[in-house]
C-alpha cells in the first residue's frame, strides 16, 4: 500500500495531477494543451497501474500499455533502463506516453527508489547506468 501511495505521488505531481495544478498555477499553462491534462480518473488509474507494473519489473526495458474504451484514451509506460544515483539509489528513466481527445504527449521522468520503497523524482541526482 505504501508503494502504491508513493507511485501516486510521483505520477500525480508530474502527469496525473496536471489539470488540478493548472487551475492553481498560471505559470504552468504550457501543460494545458497536453494529453495528460485531459485524462479522466479511470485513465489515471490505468496509467498508474501501468507505471507500477513497469517499476516493479526486473526487466530493464519493461513496458506496459493501457487503454480506456470508455474515454478513448490510451498510453504506455516504458522503462528506458536501470540506473544508480550518485547516492546509491536504484533508479530508472521512465517514458510516459498518452493520447486523449486526439492529443498525443510524451515525457521522460527519472525516478529513484528510496530505502523506504518510495519512488521519487530524481531531481538533481547524477544517474549512471547500472
Amino acid at each position: 500500500m505504501q508503494e502504491r501511495h508513493a507511485l501516486v505521488c510521483v505520477f500525480a505531481m508530474i502527469v496525473l495531477g496536471t489539470s488540478a495544478m493548472l487551475s492553481h498555477a498560471g505559470n504552468l499553462t504550457f501543460l494545458r494543451n497536453t494529453s495528460f491534462a485531459l485524462l479522466d480518473d479511470t485513465d489515471r488509474a490505468l496509467q498508474l497501474d501501468a507505471a507500477k507494473h513497469v517499476l516493479e519489473s526486473d526487466d530493464a526495458r519493461s513496458s506496459k500499455e493501457w487503454s480506456n474504451p470508455s474515454s478513448g484514451s490510451s498510453g504506455s509506460v516504458q522503462s528506458l533502463g536501470i540506473y544508480k544515483s550518485n547516492d546509491g539509489l536504484h533508479c530508472r528513466k521512465v517514458r510516459v506516453s498518452s493520447t486523449a481527445q486526439g492529443v498525443e504527449s510524451r515525457l521522460t521522468i527519472p525516478v529513484c527508489r528510496t530505502p523506504e520503497g518510495d519512488w521519487l523524482i530524481a531531481s538533481g541526482k547524477q544517474l549512471e547506468r547500472a
